[in-house]
């Protein structure tokens, strides 16, 4: 073989072994630009499903909050509806005539005398109602009915002034306040 041949064949060998670097270069850099695409793609979407996280939290929060500022102005707007009803209820029942609740006097004289000491005492009550609340008494010694300028109902305070009973029909509301609000506030709820 003639050097002119061997030149020419490792020529040809070289430029062999050159293409097959060159292929095996670009397989190998098609490879890792394939990884870092993948990658890139792959933090891509970790990146977005936290803000989509994030953002679903925060969405979260302002539904909570909105949720919480509307039942406190339901809350609010009922105790105000509540405290109306009350006033209301509470200025009626202090005018009101004994004919209405004479079944109650009775009772209503009764139960103050309970809290009233042994002793002297004076029940009051206005003066449409004194002879019913009277009669209701009559067997309890040291205990007297005067007609007043006084709420429906009856009050009382034994001689010394250190007792005093209000059973008037506005005490009464006031006293049972708590569990009529909770009854009227549920019925308020269901609309």
């Amino acid at each position: 073989m003639s050097i002119d041949a061997l030149l020419l064949h490792l020529e040809e060998d070289a430029r062999r072994e050159a293409a097959r670097l060159r292929q095996e270069a670009t397989a190998r850099a098609e490879e890792i630009l394939a990884r870092a695409e993948a990658d890139a793609a792959r933090k891509r979407a970790l990146h977005l499903e936290r803000v989509a996280g994030q953002r679903r939290i925060a969405g979260e929060r302002q539904v909570a909050a909105a949720r919480a500022e509307a039942r406190e102005r339901f809350l609010q707007a009922r105790m105000a509806l509540l405290d109306r009803v009350f006033d209301a209820a509470s200025a009626s029942l202090g005018r009101m005539e004994v004919s209405r609740y004479t079944g109650s006097v009775a009772h209503l004289a009764r139960d103050a005398a309970r809290y009233l000491e042994r002793g002297p005492a004076v029940l009051q009550s206005p003066p449409d109602a004194a002879q019913a609340a009277a009669a209701a008494i009559q067997d309890l010694p040291d205990l007297r009915v005067e007609p007043a300028d006084v709420p429906a109902g009856v009050t009382g305070r034994s001689a010394d002034g250190r007792v005093v009973v209000d059973n008037t029909l506005a005490a009464i509301l006031e006293r049972r306040r708590a569990d009529l609000a909770i009854g009227l506030g549920a019925r308020i709820e269901k609309g």
